[in-house]
């Protein structure tokens, strides 16, 4: 089993894509701003593992559809994480009636919050430039990402 990566991307108006390899497949995300903000509930997420909890759930939305996204502590291995990623079909607002599954994968906690820290992190130094900050102005929660990247930093001991 190979480990996860992950590329994060904040592209302008309103739209953000998540790219996922897992064993070689690689699997397209991508979130709309309108209903929530997705760098902010993956942040959250991710903050939450940090300081412990065994299960966190967080959703994306497309328009129209989404992904629902579980991450899960494996209960006698702590350190491993049990990611699971289903897609749905109905509009924000509506009824989830099915899940599909989209993408599921086993990886280390660290490993995890390396892959995204580093992908946000890229984030907020890209919004520094002018040119890539025209049109995303607001996408990124810079204010909680400074929170986390303090948690982050101390539980993956980096300088």
């Amino acid at each position: 089993m190979n480990t996860p990566d992950f590329l994060l991307t904040l592209n302008s108006h309103g739209w953000s894509t998540c790219w996922i390899v897992a064993d070689g497949r690689p699997v397209e995300l991508a979130m709309s701003f309108a209903f929530s903000d997705p760098c902010f509930d993956l942040i959250d997420a991710l903050s939450r593992l940090i300081k412990g909890e065994s299960f966190v759930t967080f959703f994306w939305y497309g328009e129209p559809g989404g992904e629902r996204i579980e991450i899960e502590r494996n209960p006698e291995q702590h350190h491993l994480l049990k990611v699971r990623i289903d897609g749905f079909s109905e509009s924000f607002g509506e009824e989830i009636k099915a899940f599909e599954p989209t993408i599921h994968f086993e990886i280390k906690q660290r490993q995890l919050l390396l892959g995204f820290y580093f992908q946000l992190k890229k984030t907020e130094v890209l919004l520094q430039d002018p040119s890539f900050e025209k049109h995303r102005t607001d996408l990124f929660p810079s204010e909680r990402f400074k929170a986390f990247e303090s948690e982050a930093k101390q539980y993956l001991n980096l300088k």
